[in-house]
């Protein structure tokens, strides 16, 4: 395939009413073998559309101009491009109404936190205007998993065990809960489980 498609170009600056929309264009050029003005077209969602062109070196640049351009969610565009040797492409283009917004921080908000999040957008085109939107979600929280201990003789008969948790994100005003089990004398006689509990109190306050 020799056809080359480039330079795609919406005829506005930042923003534009899409009833007001001046034009879409592109570059399409084929070296070898020219192109075929009545077979390279644009295609609407699918649908064909009036396509006018000018001359460039090698090929046109193509121009859709859209009376009114209203939808929801996406819109895709594609330019249909055939050369004088009846090859064929296709490339598309896609397009999206109203506010697009991502959340591109990589933050540890930590284990079950609950997390809000802002998002404002400025409408410049019709009315100029801001709008807000707030959404909240919860972290997970870590699951259960046996912790590491290491054990170190008080004295000739009673022991005493460290406890390494699995991190070190507690917070103030929360319950945690342990439980040992599984602890067995010299004789194999096991220990039944045991279970305590404890809040991290602020110092500060």
């Amino acid at each position: 395939m020799t056809i080359l498609i480039d330079n795609f170009s919406i005829g506005v600056a930042e923003w534009v009413p899409t009833s007001t929309l001046s034009y879409f264009s592109v570059d399409v050029v084929d070296l070898t073998y020219g192109i075929n003005t009545s077979g390279t077209y644009f295609l609407h969602d699918g649908l064909i559309v009036p396509t006018t062109y000018s001359g460039v070196p090698n090929g046109y640049t193509f121009y859709y101009t859209p009376g009114g351009v209203y939808s929801d969610g996406t819109i895709t565009l594609t330019i249909q491009a055939e050369n004088l040797n009846s090859e064929i492409t296709f490339q598309n283009f896609h397009f999206l109404y109203g506010y697009h917004c991502e959340f591109g921080e990589i933050i540890n908000w930590g284990p079950h936190a609950e997390v809000i999040t802002t998002i404002e957008a400025s409408n410049l085109a019709f009315c100029p205007n801001m709008e807000g939107e707030s959404f909240y979600f919860e972290t997970l929280d870590l699951p259960s998993v046996n912790l590491g201990a290491s054990i170190k003789a008080i004295e000739s008969i009673n022991l005493g065990a460290t406890i390494y948790p699995q991190n070190t994100f507690f917070f103030y005003g929360r319950t945690y809960t342990i439980t040992i089990s599984g602890v067995k004398d010299y004789g194999g006689n096991e220990m039944a489980p045991y279970t305590f509990s404890f809040t991290i109190e602020n110092s500060t306050i």
